[in-house]
């Protein structure tokens, strides 16, 4: 198997005294495309999700600026989704581990409970997920979503991407932090869907292979059977511009625990419904 050769970096691999301080509120979700309030709240967390209607895209590398396992292009096929607008905050998971008597890992000190929650491996990820009536979501979906709907965007926020538009590596423009921010702290993209780009990667539930797009099943691909590595897509706080595209594919082991890693969840529509709390105005 032919890994990325971009480098894999692990600052930070063990967790560090926590000092959660006072949540602020996110930036009110947005209207969709049509002018429909599009967001919901879902289940007892109450958390924000954007529908995502179904469609056929062109995934992979559109522009030519990635890596081999960007590629081929090719036409993917996906149904209709429910994604959180936000990656899973301090928050949330902490309310999941008071629920299901485990111990969520130690954030960074300049987190608080309304950044993205970090350290968490692909299983807890997981474990977050079903509690809540979802699952993370496949690499395409993700994709697709990033894309609003499948567009041809070479980043969520467009053709460019900077410090007014995403907290990336280093700090400037809007970028205040020099780790993860709260979210929801940029503006989103067309779905009204935050940090699709930047603050924290984002595991997706598919396994990871560099020639997975040469075999890719053409309807709700799944990933490949078996693999070392699971996806992660979005890039992050630590990272260049250029892992932010929408395109990039990056990947760890399930089991690393890394300050730059967090999720969010996706459901199914008929689920997403019977969870449904109200419809954000």
């Amino acid at each position: 198997m032919i890994l990325n050769t971009k480098p894999v970096f692990l600052p930070i691999l063990t967790g560090i005294a926590a000092a959660f301080l006072a949540a602020s509120s996110p930036q009110p979700i947005p209207k969709n495309q049509d002018g429909e309030s599009n967001p919901i709240l879902i289940g007892t967390l109450k958390i924000p999700a954007v529908f995502v209607k179904g469609g056929n895209f062109e995934m992979g590398d559109q522009f030519d600026a990635g890596n081999d396992d960007e590629k081929p292009v090719h036409t993917v096929t996906l149904n209709d989704f429910f994604l959180s607008a936000t990656e899973v905050t301090v928050a949330q998971f902490k309310k999941f581990c008071l629920s299901t008597n485990r111990k969520i890992p130690e954030q960074e000190p300049t987190s608080a409970d309304d950044h993205p929650v970090v350290f968490i491996t692909w299983y807890e990820a997981k474990d977050f997920c079903e509690w809540v009536g979802g699952s993370l979501p496949t690499e395409a979906q993700w994709e697709y979503a990033a894309r609003s709907g499948g567009m041809m965007l070479r980043y969520p926020s467009g053709d460019e991407v900077d410090h007014t538009m995403a907290n990336l590596s280093g700090k400037g423009k809007k970028d205040k932090w020099d780790k993860t921010s709260p979210v929801g702290k940029f503006a989103p993209n067309h779905l009204g869907l935050y940090d699709m780009a930047g603050n924290v990667y984002e595991w997706c539930n598919d396994n990871y292979k560099s020639d997975y797009y040469e075999l890719s099943n053409s309807i709700e691909p799944q990933g490949p059977a078996t693999s070392m590595f699971k996806i992660l897509r979005g890039g992050s706080w630590y990272h260049g511009k250029e892992e932010l595209r929408c395109s990039d594919r990056f990947r760890f082991m399930p089991v690393a625990r890394i300050s730059f890693v967090g999720f969010r969840v996706v459901w199914k529509v008929d689920k997403a419904e019977t969870l449904k709390v109200q419809t954000i105005q």
